[in-house]
């Protein structure tokens, strides 16, 4: 992949209902054809209305506490209690001894590079007017600071500034284009290939394809770029690091509010187990993709990783509101766990992702609750999915997952117990995915989720997803509507059929 693939629509076939038992006449086509293309009309004017009503949303919190101010040009030498003697760096943010009901707010319009660590009880949010406070996770652009120096290998760059933290991409251009992340795949005599050509690999300068990259954070903490077109620095006006953490690292009953979090290697907002997390009117985008562990077993590659919001572990009053999340490696937002931690942080209650729109993320929602030992004593309770518009799954720069089958609006992954009562996805749409559109499992058919008036959009006989107790694997034609209700009770189902 070198430039990001959006899909095209051509050849729009039908749309039906629920109610629909077969194709229409061929008499009916063009009616069909004309109806189908209103129906994708109307689902692209309201993401993009959707998109502005984010993007203009203005702070409408009001913390009881302490309120601090931060601008980029302000001084960590100020109080920090009024707009007129701002704070300056998240350094100085992160240091403050913040109480509960206290509020951090930083000025719309600046940029932040670097971590913001949470406080119990504090709300972080914005001032002033313009675009909202951005947070990069990247140290900075490598387009304007450091060089990049050519090396013994035709086209290949190595960054002069050391990079401790795994990179999870490079983003050019604000998004124009990305590079792919390749890793070593070590066989068992112990030789290294590499991961997508399955060619000899030892590192950068083994470089061959335009945009391929390779970080030896480990040893001389490196990242060699191929680029075929000139050095990067004259090539691309910006390039951005997605470095390793997670940039907005949430503790319990945290709100987070009107700031947009970009270009970060781990997650944009989480944490672990969390009693209350609050994120409204908020932009997350490019995250994602540096590995998870340093070091995988032979015969095996590294684990690459990243979410947009995430909780891992128990959580209460989890909410994730009136947000766009676009371009994650893993998933948009998610609550999940495994059985590997205490009982008592495995309970998931109090969720609700409501009125999102999420676009071009490997998984737009992914929930999962493993409980192998004692599934009595983990359990989901109240959690909502309503609202969201859910777009293309799978198409975007996630697709460098070296499982292509991982893509879809709702993931429950079907190894998990995901033992849940009051468990409701209802008001979405779900606008075509690479792969499963969605996939939605438990061990008991009790513990699924009730489904109703959701909006399906996929590639007629392409994959309509893993759903049900026991769970079947259903292709997008004119037998899911029947499908989806019977296994999940959704009703008033819309669907419609794209020709590729």
């Amino acid at each position: 992949m070198r430039k990001l693939a959006y899909t095209i629509l051509t050849s729009l076939l039908f749309a039906v209902t629920a109610s629909s038992s077969c194709a229409p006449a061929a008499q009916d086509t063009d009616i069909q054809k004309e109806t189908s293309s209103k129906t994708l009309k109307d689902i692209d004017h309201r993401a993009e209305k959707r998109k502005r009503k984010v993007l203009s949303s203005k702070t409408t919190v009001r913390p009881s506490g302490q309120i601090y101010y931060v601008s980029a040009d302000g001084d960590d030498q100020n109080d920090g209690l009024s707009p007129k003697r701002p704070l300056r760096s998240l350094d100085k943010v992160n240091s403050i001894d913040l109480k509960p009901n206290d509020g951090v707010m930083f000025r719309r319009g600046d940029i932040w590079r670097g971590r913001i660590l949470t406080k119990t009880g504090v709300t972080y949010s914005a001032y002033g007017r313009g675009e909202k406070p951005r947070i990069y996770g990247s140290p900075y652009d490598a387009a304007k600071k450091g060089e990049w120096i050519e090396t013994s290998t035709a086209n290949v760059y190595m960054y002069s500034e050391e990079l401790p933290d795994d990179v999870g991409t490079l983003v050019f251009n604000g998004g124009d284009e990305v590079a792919i992340k390749v890793l070593k795949v070590i066989d068992e005599d112990g030789q290294t290939t590499h991961n997508y050509t399955g060619e000899s690999f030892s590192g950068g300068y083994d470089l061959k394809r335009d945009l391929d990259f390779y970080h030896d954070y480990q040893d001389k903490k490196r990242l060699y770029l191929c680029s075929t077109k000139g050095n990067p620095s004259e090539r691309f006006s910006s390039i951005e690091l997605l470095t390793r953490g997670t940039i907005v690292q949430t503790v319990d009953n945290v709100h987070i509010d009107n700031l947009c979090v970009m270009y970060g290697g781990s997650h944009g907002i989480g944490g672990t187990t969390t009693k209350s997390l609050k994120v409204t009117n908020c932009v997350v985008g490019w995250i994602g993709g540096s590995v998870l562990t340093p070091y995988p077993p032979k015969g095996r590659q590294y684990v690459r990783y990243g979410n947009a919001v995430e909780i891992y572990g128990g959580c209460g009053e989890y909410i994730v509101d009136n947000c766009y999340i676009y371009q994650i490696y893993d998933a948009g937002i998610t609550n999940q766990t495994q059985e590997d931690i205490s009982d008592t942080s495995r309970m998931m209650r109090n969720v609700r992702f409501s009125n999102n729109l999420i676009e071009r993320c490997e998984m737009s929602i992914e929930y999962y609750l493993g409980a192998k030992f004692k599934p009595t004593d983990s359990y989901m309770e109240n959690i909502l999915y309503e609202g969201n518009i859910l777009r293309l799954a799978g198409y975007g720069w996630g697709e460098q997952h070296p499982q292509p089958a991982w893509g879809a609006h709702i993931k429950s992954w079907w190894m998990h117990y995901n033992q849940a009562y009051n468990f409701v996805i209802r008001n979405n749409i779900f606008d075509r995915s690479d792969a499963n559109l969605i996939n939605v499992v438990a061990a008991k058919p009790e513990w699924l989720p009730k489904m109703e008036n959701n909006t399906y959009i996929q590639y007629l006989d392409a994959d309509g997803g893993r759903i049900g107790q026991p769970w079947i694997d259903c292709k997008f034609n004119k037998e899911f509507p029947a499908a989806v209700e019977k296994a999940l009770g959704e009703k008033n189902i819309e669907i419609t059929y794209i020709e590729k």
